[in-house]
């Protein structure tokens, strides 16, 4: 009690617990770490981990700076150390969700990031295989157009996508990425259904 309170970041591993106390390096060895700890290394290990400790110390300070991080911000650079994309690097991925396969991709810009995600849901069935089957799926199709966030695309005249494309001020932190999937599926959940009524009964 009546000791000013220091921010502080930490960096542990099995023999050594590094705090940053005022951007100053402080290092401990941990109980029971062995003779041979990397406290206790040669001069050109010492020197080898004095800069290792550096690199995260500048890390914790880029990224105090940087914050919030973007998807694909950080990285390992060719000297094996983490570092920190300004601005993020184009990201990509995968989820499942409502039995399907969505795709994003996160395009960084100058003034901000576009987020990008797709799934491809079924093909509208030909007017030989069942005409009143077409009918039902194009009449879903027209309820759902003029929906704020999601977009319903016939691709090459059959071929049925559920998009998004947001563009987004900033970088797309992780965040933000899980509002905007969860605000299209959402919107094209009660059309999801629909569609799978119309085309499987």
């Amino acid at each position: 009690q009546g000791l000013p309170w220091k921010p502080f970041h930490a960096y542990s591993s099995s023999r050594v617990l590094l705090l940053f106390v005022d951007s100053t390096t402080r290092a401990y060895r941990l109980r029971g770490a062995t003779p041979t700890s990397d406290l206790q290394q040669p001069p050109g290990r010492s020197h080898e981990l004095a800069v290792k400790l550096d690199a995260i110390q500048s890390l914790a300070e880029v990224a105090r700076t940087a914050l919030p991080l973007g998807l694909n911000a950080i990285f390992r650079g060719p000297d094996g150390l983490l570092a920190i994309s300004k601005p993020p690097r184009p990201a990509r991925m995968k989820f499942f969700a409502e039995d399907l396969s969505f795709n994003v991709a996160v395009s960084p810009e100058d003034a901000g990031s576009v987020c990008q995600i797709w799934a491809e849901v079924a093909y509208i069935p030909y007017t030989v295989e069942s005409a009143d089957r077409r009918r039902g799926v194009l009449a879903v199709l027209r309820a759902a157009e003029g929906l704020p966030h999601a977009r319903f695309v016939i691709e090459d005249g059959q071929k049925i996508l559920l998009v998004a494309d947001t563009p987004i001020e900033g970088h797309v932190t992780p965040e933000r990425l899980i509002y905007e999937a969860v605000l299209l599926i959402q919107e094209a959940r009660p059309y999801l259904r629909l569609l799978a009524e119309e085309m499987w009964g």
